[in-house]
């Protein structure tokens, strides 16, 4: 009996020091996330299962001309139109601007702020509010990682950071830009695990995409995504940028293709891979750990991808037929959709970091907009794509497979080559079926052979397609401002989703305004007001927006010719923008107005931007651009008139670590340095290349310093205005002085590290003296 009540009492002790424990970790983890902001709006019921997701990225720089939040918004029933159900935004946060840090919107300086280039606080709430309205979730990209150098955690907490045995903190993996977190620190862990909470009661958002998901211990992702799901009023979405197998056990809902697109999807556009092989092989290891509604988003693009070196996703894939059938394989197969912001329009224009230096047209391509909501809207309206059971039929060059959810049964045939192939029908997609976006009634007959076109996909169901009758149409936006000789394209969005007939036709009541194509396609021709109609063939449902036409956007160029031209000074153009209100020139070009005093000036009318020569039929410039009224004299644009004198400022470009060093142009085609700063060869005048980048152009020879040709030496050739490898970006060093930055190669700065004779681009770091620089000695010339 003593016995028994003895470890009955310590069977009790030890329940009573449980239960202190228990409470202690309950009182912490309150405490640790009970500075929660009140929540904004209310939690939207509307986030998707994970299996029921439709993904859409937001790069939110090129995503419209302003580059921030509201340009967003104001595109959110073009993203719904096109079929998706859940907008990913990239970074919202402010970037770092110290010498160490870059402008990437990964590199953040502050994890609870919106950054200014992108709006306020107050314009995500409205973005969020309006996804919500439209029946879409919307996640944010989060970077748990790291922080810009100038962080203020850097000087608060150095001891959040991983650090070497001196004590400095230590960068990223490979990304110099970024100041490595430590997750070993307990309180980082907090302070970021609060960042993410906030959003979700600050701006009501629904879920993370977490960047470089495979880098932080499991252990984290467990305890940061426990503490997420532990916001009950929320059901979060939680994507891990990453393709580690155990991720699915920290809890996300989703894993990157990562493993499905470079092991498959690219490797059979371009080396010809198996279709069979690869795929299978791919899709068993993304899976393996999977469980319940767990999936792997897949993609054909995203911003890695449009900006690397093999080019976009429509090269890549061949074009937009072949981007469509990789597209509907990651849709349907087995997966969720993601498409990337701008593939709708077959934008065919890379997107480089840090996403700057592009603005999507949204003007293009409707057909290929078209085409991705139909694949898009029937995932949706189909529970055996989105939800049912895959089994794989595929062969060397088609990817074939059947999608089955109770009754309901899906057969996919895609071709994944240039070419067409020739599939054989197994007597497991034998049967009668109707295709799934026409309705037509379809036979395979097991053992017979079918033909695909180059990347054709055909999309069989064996459930009877209904006639659905239209309820309703809609157009976006209702209305427009449009200057005179430009384009607006109009949406329209049939509803129900799934009608069948979703036939429409365009109208204008005053065409000596505004005229529509069939497409929707608004073009404004005379300043004034039209309504555009638009009228489904089934129903005559109608919708209406009101164009505005206001006078169209003009821009001069004078030109100061110099002496040795001849009087008839002409100028020649070429890609115009925006794009097909005037077509390119005939060479030489049209002859330009004599303004006097040796200026000659044309006026552009309705464009925003283009490409230019001016030339006597004999002599010429180089190939120019202009955007905005100016002057161009002596090599050098001006936006006011800087008379005829053209006065130019020459500056000597010496260095740090070589006192006494000027940059010359050596005559060989390469820059060099010495200390006989004494001719024309070591001057240098700084032309305006727009967006804070200049050309750096030798008065001695009128070459231009650039990189171009990528030999290890800066060189200094006759080049091109327009050369990205030819603009140069000044960055604050120390001391008052500079790194020189190329434009083109981001990561490359002039130096004279090795000291050569030469200066050079590649590998300069951070406090360097030999890749800092100042401009000294100015002097005027012509």
């Amino acid at each position: 009996m003593e016995t028994k009540s003895y470890y009955l009492l310590q069977n009790f002790i030890q329940r009573i020091r449980n239960l202190a424990v228990s409470l202690f970790l309950i009182a912490l983890s309150q405490s640790a996330f009970g500075q929660d902001p009140a929540q904004y709006g209310t939690p939207f019921a509307g986030v998707p299962n994970p299996m029921d997701a439709n993904l859409y990225q937001v790069n939110i720089r090129p995503f419209s001309s302003a580059g921030n939040l509201a340009g967003v918004t104001a595109r959110l029933d073009n993203i719904k139109a096109v079929g998706t159900n859940v907008i990913y935004l990239m970074p919202v946060y402010p970037h770092g601007t110290d010498a160490k840090s870059s402008i990437s919107p990964y590199c953040i300086k502050d994890f609870t702020s919106v950054g200014s280039e992108y709006g306020t606080l107050s314009d995500l709430r409205t973005l969020v509010d309006g996804a919500h309205s439209r029946g879409m979730a919307v996640i944010l990209d989060f970077v748990v990682n790291g922080t810009s150098w100038d962080h203020p955690w850097t000087t608060q907490h150095p001891d959040w950071y991983n650090r070497d045995g001196s004590g400095n903190i230590l960068q990223l993996a490979t990304f110099p830009d970024i100041a490595a977190l430590n997750f070993s620190n307990t309180s980082m862990r907090t302070a970021i695990i609060n960042a993410m909470r906030y959003w979700v009661f600050a701006a009501n958002i629904d879920g993370f995409r977490c960047d470089f998901a495979n880098n932080p211990p499991l252990d984290f992702w467990t305890q940061a995504i426990g503490s997420l799901r532990g916001i009950t009023t929320h059901n979060l979405l939680m994507f891990a940028e990453g393709d580690h197998q155990n991720l699915f056990q920290g809890g996300f809902d989703y894993n990157f293709g990562d493993q499905f697109y470079y092991n498959a999807l690219k490797p059979i556009r371009k080396n010809g891979d198996n279709v069979a092989t690869d795929i299978t092989n791919s899709t068993n290891y993304e899976y393996a750990n999977a469980s319940g509604t767990n999936q792997v988003i897949r993609y054909t693009d995203n911003h890695d991808v449009d900006g690397s070196s093999d080019g976009n996703a429509l090269t890549i894939f061949g074009g937009s037929a072949g981007v469509m059938a990789n597209f509907v394989v990651c849709a349907y197969m087995r997966g969720v959709p993601f498409l990337f912001g701008s593939q709708e329009v077959a934008f065919n224009q890379q997107i480089f970091w840090p996403y700057t230096n592009v603005k999507i047209d949204w003007s293009q391509n409707a057909n290929v907009t078209a085409e991705f909501a139909k694949v898009l809207n029937y995932r949706t309206s189909s529970t055996a794509i989105r939800r049912g059971n895959m089994t794989n039929y595929s062969d060397a060059n088609v990817c074939a497979f059947t999608k089955v959810s109770g009754s309901e049964k899906v057969v996919v045939l895609v071709n994944l080559r240039g070419n067409s192939s020739t599939y054989t029908i197994p007597s497991a997609l034998a049967g009668g079926y109707k295709d799934a976006y026409s309705g037509t009634t379809v036979t395979l007959t097991s053992g017979a052979t079918q033909t695909l076109n180059s990347f054709q996909y055909l999309v069989y169901t064996n459930q009877n397609v209904a006639q659905v009758p239209v309820t309703g149409v809609s157009v976006a936006p209702t209305s427009a401002s449009i200057a005179a000789g430009l384009t607006q394209q109009l949406t329209a969005t049939i509803a129900p989703t799934n009608a069948t007939n979703t036939n429409v036709t365009w109208t204008s009541n005053n065409t000596a305004v505004a005229t529509v194509s069939a497409t929707g396609l608004v073009t404004a021709i005379a300043a004034g007001t039209a309504t555009i109609t638009i009228k489904t063939q089934d129903g005559s449902k109608t919708a209406t927006s009101s164009i505005t036409v206001t006078p169209g956007t003009s821009f001069t160029v004078y030109f100061s010719a110099p002496s040795g031209w001849g009087t008839g000074i002409k100028i020649y153009w070429w890609n115009a923008l925006p794009s097909g209100v005037l077509a390119d020139g005939t060479w030489p070009g049209v002859t330009m107005t004599n303004n006097g005093n040796g200026w000659y000036s044309y006026t552009f009318t309705n464009i925003t931007s283009t490409n230019l020569i001016f030339n006597d039929g004999s002599n010429q410039t180089d190939n120019l651009s202009r955007n905005k009224t100016g002057w161009y004299v002596n090599g050098t644009w001006y936006d006011s008139n800087p008379g005829t004198s053209g006065s130019i400022t020459y500056y000597q470009i010496v260095n740090r670590y070589q006192a006494n060093n000027y940059l010359y142009d050596a005559g060989n085609g390469k820059v060099a340095y010495g200390t006989s700063a004494t001719t024309n060869a070591y001057q240098w005048t700084k032309i305006d290349a727009g967006n804070g980048y200049y050309l750096l152009k030798n008065r001695a020879t009128g070459n231009l310093m650039h990189v171009e040709d990528q030999n290890g030496n800066v060189e200094c050739t006759t080049g091109n205005t327009t050369w990205y490898s030819a603009m140069w970006s000044t960055a604050t060093a120390t001391d008052g002085w500079s790194y020189i930055q190329n434009r083109w190669q981001t990561n490359e700065w002039i130096n004279i590290e090795h000291l050569t004779g030469y200066a050079e681009y590649a590998g300069a770091q951070a406090g360097w003296y030999s890749a800092m620089w100042q401009f000294v000695n100015p002097v005027t010339g012509t």
